[in-house]
Formats: structure tokens, sequence, C-alpha cells
């Protein structure tokens, strides 16, 4: 069974992004990269956050608020146990078609 929490398109999106860049990053540079809304991301980053996946960290940069996000080690854990699932699935969409009755 794929994980919910990781099948979302929007949880999938922000995961894929922070593992393949492997640093932390900016909640306004993650927003504009995935192109949804601040109300959007923020649902997802709370729903991942709740589950152990991310950790957001939130400090002043001179006096302006920031929001980092990075992937937490069972994120990293929970995404390639998601990946491993996928590829079990994936082969037998692959098969060929049916020939048609005609």
């Amino acid at each position: 069974m794929l994980m919910p929490l990781i099948h979302g398109r929007v949880r999938l999106l922000v995961l894929s992004f922070l593992l393949r860049s492997g640093r932390a990053t900016g909640f306004t540079d993650l927003r504009d990269t995935l192109g949804v809304t601040d109300g959007t991301l923020s649902v997802h980053l709370s729903k991942l956050e709740d589950g152990g996946l991310v950790k957001q960290e939130k400090k002043f940069v001179g006096k302006r608020p920031r929001t980092l996000v990075k992937v937490t080690p069972r994120g990293r854990s929970l995404f390639r146990q998601y990946v491993e699932e996928l590829r079990c699935v994936i082969p037998g969409l692959e098969k060929p078609e049916p020939e048609s009755l005609e």
C-alpha cells in the first residue's frame, strides 16, 4: 500500500525537491519552485512535519523572518521505502495491452 502521507502530489514534490537539493530550503524558494500558494505549502509542510518527515526551522535573517525546511532521517527512510513500493507496483502496469476482441 502506497503511503498516503507521501503519495499526495504536493508532499511528493516537496520531499523529492528537498532530497534532490540535499540541503535545507527556504519556504519562499520551495513555494516558488513548486508553483503553489503559501497556504497550500504551509498545510502540506505541517502534515509532513507532524509525520516526522520534515523539520521547519524559523529564524531571523537580519530583521526578516525566514523559514527553512529540511528532510529528517525518518523522511529519507520513508521516501526510500515509498520509492521501493512504487517499483513493485509499476512493472504490473507495463504489461502489454491484451489483444482486441474485434
